[in-house]
């Protein structure tokens, strides 16, 4: 997924890796199965999602997202 499409859904297998692009403040994405590693530039942390759990998007910018299991990733 190379944009933050709104409403976008994506399938992922076990280690694999999407870009998000163009995030911008207000996107938010949602862990809607599996378990999700996110990362973006310039942030010291990392995030690990859980089925259920979302990523609030705080400021503009790309995201890095991969599956550590198999998972479905939606951006709202």
């Amino acid at each position: 997924m190379n944009a933050a499409l709104k409403n976008t859904t994506v399938e992922l297998r076990r280690r694999g890796v999407e870009r998000i692009t163009n995030c911008k403040p207000g996107t938010t994405i949602v862990c809607e199965k599996g378990i999700l590693w996110l990362t973006q530039p310039n942030d010291r942390r990392d995030y690990i999602l859980f089925a259920g759990e979302r990523f609030d998007q705080v400021k503009r910018g790309p995201v890095l997202v991969e599956a550590m299991r198999d998972a479905v990733v939606r951006v709202i």
